[in-house]
């Protein structure tokens, strides 16, 4: 089995935002703005509900505590996002 690799961010954590997290590791632009379908369309899958509803799911947070393991997927990419939940759209944001 190969070790933690850099892009991880030397973890062997896997998750479902991983996709996102792959595609935001390919952006050269400092910024980059994905609808939630472009995301959902990257994840396979729907984003949850509160995804839509709170603002605070796109937090900029790692704690698991917070539960905010979708954000892992933008940060180890050297990002920060910025939701629009009226637009459904999110802008990635180099850090």
């Amino acid at each position: 089995m190969p070790g933690p690799s850099r892009e991880t961010g030397g973890s062997a954590f896997v998750s479902i935002y991983d996709p996102l997290r792959h595609q935001l590791v390919q952006v050269q632009d400092r910024t980059v703005r994905l609808t939630f379908a472009e995301i959902e369309a990257l994840l396979g899958r729907s984003l949850p509900a509160s995804a839509y509803r709170f603002t605070a799911w796109w937090g900029n947070e790692t704690s698991r505590t917070v539960g905010h393991t979708q954000s892992r997927a933008w940060l180890l990419a050297g990002f920060h996002a910025r939701v629009s939940l009226k637009l459904r759209v999110v802008e990635f944001e180099r850090s």
